[in-house]
């Protein structure tokens, strides 16, 4: 690991710019661990909200973030810090911009409490209409996560069934 460490910091060192990062984990689909000027750093993107691990297609959209972002080199811009202490931000993969790849692809939701982002609501609402990703079964049939972190378990139950359909395709 140590050794990796010192390759990731060299990498960096040539590349010479401050805002390239290497995807290290992804926690779930909106957050991940960046190894950026030389530390590992926990980020989350601005504007999108994916289902939680524990939710219906969470594990899902993180497997697919998961083999889209992993090891991957990507450009990072900071917004800011959340109420956990996490670096919020955009990032940017091979030029294209992950949140709206995330949202078009039905991993996560726009979230637009989070700010406005029009090419965002775009992308969740052609999402919809082919139905990719968590919409597979319909605008009816998903929980959003902002009000699935919310609910208690019996409220879970009734309102965060989902589908038939278990799997993101």
């Amino acid at each position: 690991m140590k050794h990796l460490i010192i390759l990731f910091s060299s990498c960096f060192l040539l590349l010479g710019a401050q805002k390239k990062a290497m995807v290290i984990r992804v926690i779930d689909g909106d957050t991940y661990d960046l190894f950026m000027n030389g530390k590992a750093s926990r980020v989350r993107l601005a504007y999108i909200d994916a289902p939680e691990i524990k939710q219906q297609y969470g594990i899902e959209a993180a497997t697919k973030v998961t083999k889209l972002l992993l090891w991957k080199l990507v450009d990072f811009d900071s917004l800011g810090k959340d109420l956990y202490g996490r670096k919020v931000g955009s990032l940017l993969l091979y030029g294209r911009r992950v949140d709206s790849l995330i949202v078009r692809n039905g991993y996560a939701w726009y979230y637009s409490a989070y700010g406005k982002a029009p090419l965002l609501d775009k992308c969740m609402q052609l999402a919809i209409l082919e139905k990719k990703g968590l919409w597979v079964c319909g605008i009816d049939k998903v929980c959003p996560p902002w009000l699935y972190r919310n609910y208690d378990y019996r409220n879970r139950l009734t309102y965060c069934k989902g589908c038939l359909e278990t799997s993101i395709k």
